[in-house]
């Protein structure tokens, strides 16, 4: 008897340990999560999993609810799902309303060849970081943050976590004499930089009868292949029959003097109007004074225009010169331009604007210290659109829209003096 019991229990410690052996581990759908306050995300269990049990590290950071986890304030936090022996866990980082759990200063680093430069950083939660240079015949990095630059060029500075990233931008050797670079957006992301840019919504006309309603979704609006893209659509949107974008700089990237200059790309097409240009920051128009670098009109084909306009000359008849030097404009990139200068020629500002380095048009201030007559003595911001029909963009050839309709804009960059 005693026998036969032994040999009960011994079966029954065999098949308790089996189904122990066979409790299969958890796995979770994700094992980190990056999330803004009041933001909620779902954690899911892979394969058929019953009875788990979800609890947080630190609810004060982030709450979790049968694996719905709601981010609370800024911090991090361990979600454990677990059942029986088995667990699994993801780590949540819950960051600013500007996700600044990671940051790199500065943004752009004009260097010389041969120098080094020392980036500043912060990482909140001590992840372990990866330092790495796009192009590292122009600048390498080590693993402290320390760039060295080598040739003449442009090279983008990446600093990650296995959460995220920020970036910066090396720029070798970008002088023009005594002028340096000071700023760029080179649009080698996958998104536009809105610390660098506001995208403006609307189809109220702009004040020139345009028909397009500006938008910010991808169709209209991207970055894509290292450049900004703005799409012109035929298509009904709000009561407009059009459909483009335009983003503006105004509080974030504001200069005074410089060269302000662009790498850009224009459509071909009647009706449609590009254009690459500044307003001053105070006042409104035209006492803020409105500085158009570059205007497109498709249905004059092969010509640039350029054109200062105040209050004096509310429609810059007196300044707005054209450039025709270019057969190979539409779907093709140049440079536009303006050198802006304080004080030149006998105490008055000057104006150049110029196309692939060749100048076309010099504005000289008229009345020195007169806003009606030159308000360009203040930090102006920058505005990039394409609008459709319009004042100066005229009649819309509706035969253009079987292919798309895009300006690129390779970069954005602005240099100033050496003080």
């Amino acid at each position: 008897m005693h026998k036969i019991c032994k040999l009960f229990v011994c079966i029954a410690a065999i098949v308790l340990a089996a189904c122990e052996k066979q409790e299969a581990p958890i796995v979770l759908n994700q094992t980190v999560l990056q999330m803004k306050p009041g933001e909620l995300q779902t954690l899911e269990v892979v394969g058929s999993v019953p009875n788990v049990e979800w609890t947080s590290s630190n609810p004060d950071v982030a709450t979790v609810y049968y694996g719905v986890v709601t981010a609370q304030a800024i911090g991090k936090a361990i979600i454990t799902a677990s059942t029986g022996k088995q667990s699994a866990t993801c780590e949540v980082f819950v960051t600013g309303s500007d996700g600044a759990t990671l940051r790199i200063t500065p943004a752009l680093v004009s260097m010389k060849t041969g120098e080094t430069f020392q980036f500043s950083y912060g990482n909140t939660y001590d992840l372990e970081l990866t330092w790495s240079s796009d192009n590292e015949a122009v600048a390498t990095i080590d693993q402290n943050g320390l760039v060295t630059a080598h040739k003449a060029g442009n090279a983008t500075i990446t600093l990650a976590t296995n959460v995220g990233s920020v970036t910066a931008i090396v720029a070798v050797e970008h002088t023009w004499g005594a002028y340096h670079l000071v700023w760029s957006d080179e649009f080698d992301g996958s998104a536009l930089d809105e610390s660098n840019w506001t995208p403006q919504i609307g189809g109220n006309g702009w004040g020139n009868q345009e028909a397009q309603y500006y938008t910010n979704r991808p169709e209209n609006l991207r970055v894509e292949d290292g450049c900004l893209v703005i799409e012109a659509r035929k298509e009904q949107y709000e009561a407009n029959e059009y459909t483009s974008a335009r983003i503006y700089s105004k509080g974030k990237r504001e200069f005074t003097y410089g060269k302000l200059e662009a790498r850009i790309s224009l459509p071909s097409g009647g009706g449609l109007w590009p254009a690459f240009w500044t307003l001053g920051n105070r006042g409104g128009w035209p006492n803020c004074g409105e500085i158009d670098i570059m205007e497109y009109v498709g249905n004059v084909p092969n010509r640039i225009l350029g054109t200062l306009h105040t209050i004096k000359d509310k429609s810059g008849s007196r300044s707005s010169r054209a450039y025709t030097g270019l057969t190979n404009i539409e779907n093709n990139f140049h440079v536009y331009g303006v050198e802006w200068t304080c004080e030149e020629k006998n105490g008055k500002d000057v104006i150049r604007f110029y196309v692939d380095d060749v100048v076309y048009s010099e504005q000289v201030e008229e009345v020195i210290d007169d806003d009606e007559y030159w308000p360009f003595n203040r930090p102006n911001y920058f505005i990039i659109n394409m609008a459709v029909g319009g004042t100066l963009g005229g009649r819309i050839d509706d035969g253009i829209w079987a292919s798309p309709r895009l300006m690129k804009v390779d970069w954005v960059r602005v240099y100033q003096r050496e003080e």
